[in-house]
């Protein structure tokens, strides 16, 4: 089921991010975002997760069932851990404290800790653990593998695991294109501002003998001047 659906044309002020690129999301899926640097994952994500002004012709996910995860931070650093994730429950109906006091036992982060003292990959890790504690029906998810060691991957997939049903619908822009290709269902492919090639990962694999990472290469490759 489509829950997402258009031809898609934005641009800032200095630049043009996209130019009638179709774009379609189906419920209960998860995608892979990529794309070279500066191409519009992010961008995408935004316009995705209704935080840039667009009127999508088609687009059924109510904003508090939409969960952001952005790529940088942005919270206060002399909160506690624990200070935060109350502000959330506080904040949001649909936030789980439960679902992120188990992951942050699973990540090893002390509750009290300040946020100011918390290293890159913490501060990640903390990130992430926001996004997946809310209850939604679109999850957009931006680079959250940067600074994080390889036992941390390994929990970031399998909370993602447990959350997927078939209401759910997540989508992942990430340069770690291998930590979750396994995962992913579909390819998202930013080739130029005028085409986003969807493709299932399987067919990938299938069809050519290529990792998705490898295909991004060869693909990436013969794209001149984006």
């Amino acid at each position: 089921m489509e829950i997402i659906k258009d031809t898609i044309t934005f641009m800032y002020p200095d630049k043009l991010v996209f130019n009638d690129v179709d774009v379609t999301i189906n419920k209960g899926e998860i995608y892979l975002l990529i794309g070279r640097n500066g191409t519009g994952k992010s961008t995408l994500l935004r316009l995705l997760g209704k935080i840039e002004p667009y009127k999508f012709k088609k687009h059924l996910i109510a904003e508090k069932d939409i969960s952001y995860m952005p790529s940088d931070l942005s919270y206060y650093p002399y909160m506690r851990i624990i200070d935060l994730l109350k502000f959330y429950h506080d904040t949001h109906q649909n936030f789980s404290l439960e679902f992120a006091h188990t992951y942050l036992e699973e990540f090893q982060l002390k509750p009290n800790k300040m946020i100011k003292k918390l290293s890159l990959g913490e501060q990640k890790i903390l990130n992430y653990l926001i996004c997946l504690s809310k209850e939604a029906k679109l999850y957009l998810i931006d680079e959250p593998f940067p600074y994080v060691d390889l036992l941390n991957d390994e929990i970031f997939r399998k909370m993602i695991i447990n959350k997927y049903d078939e209401e759910k619908t997540f989508i992942i822009a990430t340069h770690q294109i291998n930590e979750f290709e396994k995962l992913a269902s579909y390819c998202l492919l930013i080739k130029s501002p005028e085409t986003i090639e969807c493709i299932p990962t399987d067919e990938i694999r299938n069809s050519v003998s290529l990792s998705v990472e490898d295909y991004f290469k060869e693909v990436m490759r013969d794209v001149k001047g984006y």
